[in-house]
Parts: C-alpha cells; structure tokens; sequence
C-alpha cells in the first residue's frame, strides 16, 4: 500500500512539474523603469504562425504613481482576445505587479489552424493605489497595445510578368504568370484569371502563358488561394491594368502625337482628347519618374532633368488610356 501511494505521489509531482514548466517564465533583466511611470517589455511581439508552438514573454513594471498617488500594486485581471489556441500564465500563478519590481506573463499555446490575423490582446488591469500601507482599488482600465499576428502555414503569393509598372500590354504577346509561394506540387491550387484573359498554358501551380485580346484595356486582377493538408491559405489578388502600348512608329493620324521622339529637353504633346488627361512617364524598370495634369489638347512637358534612355508614356482620360515609348537622347 505504501508503495502504491509512494507511486502515487510521485506520479502527481511529476504531472504538477510539467504543468508548472510550461507556465514559467522569467522577467527580462533589461527591462528596467528608471522615470517610475511603469513599463512593458517588449512593446511588439515576433509573429507566430498557425499550428506551431509559441510562446511570448511580457515584463511588467508597475508605475510608482499616478496623479500624486502612491501605487500599491496593480493586478492584470483578464487578457481577452488572445488567439485561438494559445493562453497566458502569470508568473508563479500570481498576476499581481508591483512598482520597481519586474514580472512577467507569459503567452503561449499553438494557434489554431486557420487562426491567421491580427489580434490585438486586451488586457484588464485594475489600479490599487497605496492608503497608509493598505491597498485600495481606484478601477479598472483596459490595455490593447500589444498585437500578436499568426501567420498562414501556405502562402499564395504569384508573380505577374508586366510589360512595365502595374501594366500588361494587350498587343505585346503572351505574358506569364509564376506562382512565389511556399504551397508544393501536391496542393491544390485555386487560380481565378477573371473573363478577360485566355490561359494558353499551365496547370496546377504554374508557371502559366495568359493571353488578352487586343480589344480589351482596363483594370484586371488574377487571384488565388492554395490548399495543402489541413491548411488554406489567405487569398492573394494582384490587380493591375491591361492597356494597349503603342510604339514610336506607330502613331496614327487621329491619335495623341508626342515629339520630338527622340526629344532632349521638351516633350510636346499634341492631339490630346478634350478634358482632364493624367499623363504618367516610367522608366523601363517600370518606376514612375514624372506625373502630370493636363486640361487642355495640347502640352509641353518639360524632361530635361531625366537621363537618356528609353521610356514608357501613358496618358490616361475618361475615354481610353494609351502608352507609347520615347526616348530621351
């Protein structure tokens, strides 16, 4: 019987041990008050990542006063909105802090699976100031400062191959579509290519060969999520505009004419529709370099200050938008 009790207790301490572990933490020595007005340590947390173990440390220092009042002590009463899967521990199972004296808490657990987001934690902390050595509460207040962000295990970030900027040239051939994520062969992938653009070729994570016709210019976007194993990712949506670029020699009679191309200092435009025109200027790493506004049908736009080389210029009206290059001797 002995033996069996023996077995018994010792069984209990174990199970007690491991239980107090996984609830311990320690104060960081860095953190330190010296003004006397209270301080948290850190004051942003690493992010987690759903369905991986994660824990946080946060040191609080209690402030010394408030409002000419000694502090006695204040007590975290509650942490609300933590993340699904994870808790928080007080050190030694007490959530009482006092002034000049660091503590901590500790928030750990495993977010949940599909518990990606933002959180912000509200902390309820309730204020004892210090009356001839007694503590006596003066209320309550809310803390929601520190943030905890979980991570998706997939990610559905693609690249899209643009003509230049945020622009895929409808004239310029096919275009391609390569998926950046960390997602494997096995998953399945969600592509959404919208109504406007032909797939020529690809399948499952890609790459993809996307077509548009050449009578088609406005905003477009490609969108997709992965699923692999239990896990779904967040969507990832690229929205960019689908435009027909015109070359240098390809000016027609009825359209905006921009010269001298190649030009040295001015650009003049001419023909330019009637009302507002946006009149954009890229390199050919697709950086805007100039903008500008222009009410009228014709214009001088001054470029002496750009280096030579070969650029992109849009003009964007309330009935089209056209890109042609110039170049810049």
């Amino acid at each position: 019987m002995k033996k069996l009790l023996s077995l018994f207790l010792l069984g209990m301490v174990f199970l007690l041990s491991q239980n107090m572990a996984s609830a311990q933490c320690t104060p960081d020595p860095n953190c330190t008050d010296p003004d006397g007005d209270g301080e948290y340590c850190p004051t942003e947390f690493p992010n987690a990542v759903e369905d991986e173990y994660y824990e946080q440390t946060i040191t609080i220092i209690a402030m010394s006063e408030v409002f000419g009042n000694q502090v006695h002590h204040i007590d975290l009463v509650s942490m609300g909105n933590i993340p699904p899967g994870m808790t928080y521990q007080c050190q030694n199972n007490n959530c009482s802090f006092y002034p000049a004296t660091p503590k901590c808490v500790s928030v750990f657990g495993t977010p949940a699976i599909g518990s990606w987001g933002d959180y912000n934690l509200i902390m309820t902390i309730e204020m004892f100031i210090d009356v001839s050595g007694f503590p006596v509460s003066v209320g309550q207040m809310t803390d929601s400062s520190f943030v905890v962000t979980i991570e998706p295990k997939l990610h559905a970030d693609f690249e899209v191959q643009y003509s230049f900027g945020n622009i895929v040239c409808n004239n310029w051939g096919a275009f391609s579509v390569t998926y950046t994520g960390n997602a494997t062969a096995d998953a399945t992938y969600n592509w959404n290519f919208g109504e406007n653009v032909q797939v020529l070729s690809g399948s499952g994570m890609g790459p993809y060969m996307l077509e548009y016709s050449d009578l088609y210019f406005g905003s477009d976007s490609i969108s997709l999520f992965v699923e692999e194993g239990p896990y779904t990712s967040p969507e990832y949506k690229d929205v960019y505009y689908v435009d027909i670029c015109e070359g240098t020699d390809e000016i027609g009679d009825n359209q905006i004419v921009a010269g001298p191309n190649p030009f040295t200092n001015n650009l003049n435009l001419n023909q330019l529709p009637a009302g507002n025109n946006h009149i954009l200027i890229f390199d050919y790493s697709g950086k805007k370099v100039e903008e500008f506004q222009i009410n009228d049908t014709q214009a001088l736009l001054p470029l002496t200050h750009l280096n030579k080389g070969l650029y992109l210029l849009q003009i964007i009206n309330s009935e089209s938008s056209t890109t042609q290059k110039i170049i810049k001797e």
